[in-house]
């Protein structure tokens, strides 16, 4: 079940709230929607229709607070509006089994996944986020203290 377009323009603009650019690349740049959708597509395809509702109702949501889809808000809304449903508070009745807090987690876990991942899995596009914290792949792993 791919995801429609709103549900993809929903999808980026949390994705670029939940890791913005800054001196390093952000999701969007990294590539983590492009990660995400391929992994709806494939190894969590049984996650599809939960995470399209889920983005259907963050707009949902949007419209019934500001008028206007999630993408369309600014940063300090859209921000204010995702730290509602990660407390659960949503201004709408999420559909059962789904709640807010548990699908952003949800977005969450992918978005990380997705934006630190090996880059051969399809995310971490030029190893952007291995370069921001310094990861060589090539060099021997530090051994850990005890």
């Amino acid at each position: 079940m791919p995801l429609t377009p709103p549900q993809l323009t929903a999808l980026r603009a949390l994705l670029d709230r939940l890791i913005p650019a800054d001196d390093f690349p952000g999701a969007l740049a990294a590539g983590t929607d492009h990660f995400i959708v391929a992994l709806l597509a494939g190894d969590c395809t049984a996650e599809a229709p939960t995470v399209a509702l889920g983005l259907t109702q963050l707009d949902a949501e949007s419209a019934v607070r500001h008028g206007q889809p999630f993408a369309t808000l600014p940063s300090a809304a859209q921000d204010a509006l995702l730290t509602a449903l990660e407390q659960n508070h949503p201004a709408t009745l999420w559909p059962a089994p789904l709640t807010a807090s548990a699908f952003l987690n949800r977005l969450i876990d992918l978005a990380a996944e997705g934006f630190y991942a090996d880059p051969a899995n399809g995310g971490n596009r030029d190893a952007a986020s291995w370069r921001m914290i310094g990861y060589d792949p090539r060099l021997p792993a530090k051994p850990t203290a005890p």
